[in-house]
């Protein structure tokens, strides 16, 4: 999905929230199983992001996944999880983190160029982890759900749905 500015504001104020002391006392969302890592997995019910990233005041990782992509395919819900937890254990939130911190009030510019090499790793890490947990359906799922952006960004900043699907099937075909 192209990322908006309201989109971008959405995930701020999540972040925020994440970040908050509200957010360590409170347990109104619900946590779903994640079998790919242990880092806490939230479901988020109006989260115009597929899932995301994110670590908590405590600098505990958490995995935040909307909730209507997790009804709408269980399967691709699975890669998103393994995809998440690979951007965590790849140290991409960390490395962003740490480097933002001195930074002004756009640090969105400064990771840009950035973003698409992540995507496409955290797409052949997730890939790996799927193949050792014997769930070829999700990555099936991922493969379908990338090539139907088509020419389109799967995000801002990220590679287009062609070149995510592609190189999903390569990496498949590399771990074989």
């Amino acid at each position: 999905m192209r990322l908006t500015l309201w989109t971008c504001a959405a995930i701020l104020a999540l972040g925020l929230f994440f970040g908050s002391a509200f957010a360590r006392s409170s347990l109104w969302l619900p946590v779903v199983e994640n079998p790919y890592c242990a880092i806490t997995t939230y479901l988020y019910p109006d989260l115009p992001e597929q899932a995301m990233s994110t670590i908590d005041r405590d600098d505990q990782p958490a995995i935040v996944l909307s909730a209507t992509t997790m009804r709408k395919s269980r399967s691709y819900a699975n890669f998103l999880m393994a995809h998440e937890c690979c951007h965590h254990t790849l140290g991409h939130v960390g490395r962003y983190r740490r480097e933002l911190g001195h930074l002004g009030p756009q640090p969105f510019f400064y990771i840009a160029p950035a973003l698409r090499g992540m995507e496409l790793e955290a797409d052949c890490c997730a890939v790996r982890i799927l193949k050792l947990k014997k769930r070829p359906d999700s990555i099936e799922a991922a493969l379908q759900t990338m090539a139907a952006f088509g020419t389109k960004a799967t995000g801002a900043h990220y590679p287009t749905g062609i070149e995510r699907s592609e190189y999903i099937a390569e990496c498949v075909s590399r771990t074989e």
